[in-house]
């Protein structure tokens, strides 16, 4: 896990997220755009909805399609099962939380896409609905956090450095 998760690659994709050449509205709008579609739209067809949605939304499509892995092979395994038990809430037809991640633990341990497409019919309408509606819950939540915090890192992080290269200008021997 240590080799996956390390400081200095937070640090470049911060600074990618701050340098980002569009306006600080325009780069936010894509990371809404990203986390909306990475907790709603099942992996692997993240990308192909993310990118037009990018263009026609007008946002930043680095930043979209960065965000959509917020959902990925590591994080999968935690957010689906619990967007699916919250999501059977919404609907009204609560499921145990084992029984939830007992039933997307056998579709994700399928080994070929017909043993993929089998236990996904096994899984039935409740499980698909209740993955789409704890998928929206929190992709509206996510999505909302999203842009106003990145919204705001940005503006602080351009403000910041405005200042010191005014005051590098103001005083160019020290």
């Amino acid at each position: 896990m240590r080799k996956y998760f390390r400081w200095q690659t937070l640090r470049v994709l911060y600074l990618k997220l701050m340098r980002n050449s569009g306006t600080p509205e325009y780069t936010a709008r894509g990371v809404a755009l990203g986390l909306f579609v990475g907790f709603l739209v099942p992996m692997g067809l993240q990308l192909a909805v993310v990118i037009p949605l990018a263009f026609l939304f007008k946002t930043s499509k680095v930043m979209a399609g960065a965000f959509t892995f917020v959902t990925n092979h590591l994080t999968v395994f935690l957010i689906y099962p619990i967007q699916c038990y919250i999501g059977s809430y919404l609907i009204f037809n609560p499921l145990s939380y084992s029984e939830v991640s007992a039933k997307l633990k056998a579709l994700m341990t399928g080994e070929s896409w017909r043993e993929v497409l089998t236990e996904l019919s096994r899984l039935g309408l409740e499980l698909g609905l209740a993955f789409f509606a704890g998928g929206l819950l929190f992709a509206l939540v996510s999505s909302i956090l999203g842009y106003f915090i990145s919204l705001q890192l940005i503006l602080r992080y351009r403000a910041r450095r405005a200042r010191k290269l005014a005051a590098r200008r103001a005083n160019p021997l020290s």
